[in-house]
């Protein structure tokens, strides 16, 4: 028999735990309610960097503040970044498909037209010519380039310029030709690219989302991100127990069939995972989904809301919702 559970907010959050409320409250018999079935209102998304399955490094692309952010402070922040064995710096791109690889899972790097996002490679400042000299932050050989027409040019022997941006230039129509670019260190990008290198196990994956979605607020979602989603159930003393949750029932949609499942990794195994979200000594649950999973499931510009599905291995249903800014 099926059982029900029924909570107005409690138990499922995203990792901004600061927002999060795992009190149970009275259930909820309001109009609207679905009388019976745990559901809750606190934020359950979060967005998680891109781990790339062939190097086993993570990436991720950070908007700075308004105003936007200089090389150097740029370095400062991606070097700031770690989890377990995973070090996070500013990304050094040694081949083409690493760099097609950052192209593709985040647009968000280059405008249209305009100055892009930071990446690791720089020179020092008194070094002629211009397309001499440069070296990655991780120490990797300098070979491949992916540089824009006439790049780089040391802004034509007018200024020194000693680090590596993305920038997109006018095809001459209406889209844009992205390529590299130097610019001064001091100069400000609206963000930066960070790579993660070491063993990036599901678990380091974990603690590096914790550290970059921190925050309140309506979660944004990019409609062409090729990354992840994660959703998290928090177990609640004596209520609710997250680990009980069967990651086979669990799906995430505009709460219209149909919805997506929770992912894969490479070897098949759902990723799932029942990290102490909380530090409250009880384990809880955290799933990931694929972000183009929910868009061939009918996420939209349009959409405002996500619904979590799922029940536990003894029959109890489970829903909780979110709202995002979908672009």
């Amino acid at each position: 028999m099926m059982k029900h559970l029924r909570w107005s907010a409690a138990g499922l959050c995203i990792v901004a735990l600061a927002a999060c409320d795992s009190t149970p409250a009275e259930p909820d018999t309001g109009p609207g309610s679905v009388d019976g079935t745990l559901a809750v209102t606190a934020p359950v998304l979060g967005a998680v960097p891109v781990l790339d399955d062939v190097s086993g490094h993570l990436y991720d692309a950070v908007a700075a503040a308004v105003g936007g952010i200089n090389w150097t402070d740029a370095r400062a922040a991606a070097e700031g970044m770690s989890s377990g064995a995973c070090q996070g710096y500013l990304a050094s791109i040694t081949s083409d498909e690493e760099n097609t690889f950052i192209l593709a899972n985040f647009p968000s790097v280059t405008p249209m037209i305009g100055n892009g996002y930071w990446i690791g490679g720089f020179q020092d400042p008194d070094t002629e010519p211009a397309d001499a000299g440069w070296m990655w932050v991780s120490g990797e050989a300098f070979g491949f380039t992916d540089w824009s027409a006439d790049q780089p040019d040391d802004n034509l022997g007018l200024n020194p310029e000693d680090a590596l941006h993305f920038l997109s230039v006018s095809d001459g129509g209406f889209g844009g030709v992205i390529g590299w670019n130097d610019l001064n260190k001091t100069d400000m990008t609206p963000g930066y690219v960070v790579e993660f290198e070491g063993d990036c196990t599901e678990e380091a994956l974990i603690g590096v989302m914790l550290k970059l979605t921190q925050g309140e607020g309506t979660r944004n979602i990019n409609l062409k991100s090729r990354g992840k989603i994660a959703a998290a159930v928090l177990s609640v003393d004596g209520e609710f127990d997250a680990t009980t949750i069967d990651p086979t029932t669990v799906t995430l949609g505009d709460g219209a069939a149909p919805e997506a499942n929770v992912a894969g990794n490479p070897r098949g195994k759902l990723m799932v995972s029942w990290p102490d979200l909380n530090e409250d000594g009880l384990n809880d649950a955290l799933f990931h989904f694929n972000t183009q999973d929910l868009v061939a499931a009918g996420l939209t510009a349009a959409t405002t809301e996500l619904v979590l599905y799922g029940e536990t291995t003894d029959d109890t249903e489970f829903t909780g919702t979110d709202a995002v800014a979908v672009k």
